[in-house]
């Protein structure tokens, strides 16, 4: 009996010995078989929006943003405090003008200057006062414009006094005539009543920060003996019209 010649041809595994001739298995290792296949690279995972960048942590919830915002809003509150308490105790009180002195020159020119001499006091014993830029001050006759010009910004200090000089412009053609005839005429006195507007942007200082900002309106009536050379306040008033609301 001849012996049985060895087929090189390796036996069908038992799984697939009912299958088809033209079908074949493929015998995977382990790892592989359990390990997910990969995405492709264009495709999104199920969490993700497709064209949707990840979302990010916002700037105001970090620690230490809260904690840096939180230590600067209590220490503008502290001192906004302070000062608002300060401001209360030391009862701040408005400052006053009153008019000195008052010169016209140049009574021929086209615009004559009415030069005119306040003196500013500020009774305040602990508070310092900013006269601030942008005041005006306005002369005028019986509602009749006279002059007009700016009032000069400075500081004052507590309990302090100073003389502050106006220069203030006059136009020949509109002046009332009865301020023109009191000053062109130097032999009879011609006495007048006039209204001397300021209008004074003022800022008050405790120690080294500037507070309260406010516009004073100071109306000054007062009365001269004449507008020539010789002029003489004769009586005045000068109180504040206007107060912030």
């Amino acid at each position: 009996m001849a012996s049985a010649i060895d087929d090189p041809t390796p036996a069908l595994h038992p799984s697939t010995a009912g299958l088809r001739s033209d079908t074949y298995a493929v015998d995977l290792p382990d790892d592989a078989a359990r390990s997910p296949l990969p995405h492709p690279p264009n495709s999104a995972s199920a969490s993700e929006t497709p064209g949707q960048p990840p979302q990010r942590k916002g700037f105001f919830s970090r620690p230490w943003v809260v904690f840096t915002l939180l230590i600067v809003f209590s220490v503008l509150s502290f001192t906004a405090i302070s000062l608002g308490v300060s401001f209360l105790l030391l009862s701040p009180k408005n400052p006053t003008l009153w008019i000195s002195k008052i010169m016209v020159t140049h009574p021929w020119a086209k615009h004559p200057r009415v030069l005119i001499s306040v003196k500013a006091q500020n009774p305040n014993n602990r508070l310092g006062v900013y006269y601030q830029t942008g005041g005006t001050a306005a002369l005028s006759f019986k509602n009749k414009s006279v002059a007009t010009g700016p009032f000069p910004a400075f500081f004052q200090e507590k309990k302090g006094s100073r003389a502050v000089d106006l220069v203030l412009r006059a136009a020949n053609k509109t002046m009332p005539r009865q301020v023109r005839n009191s000053i062109l005429n130097t032999t009879t006195k011609l006495p007048l009543s006039l209204d001397l507007t300021m209008n004074v942007p003022v800022r008050m200082r405790i120690w080294t920060t500037k507070i309260w900002i406010e516009e004073l309106v100071f109306d000054c009536k007062f009365k001269v003996n004449t507008l020539s050379n010789s002029s003489r306040i004769l009586n005045q008033r000068c109180p504040v019209i206007a107060e912030p609301k």
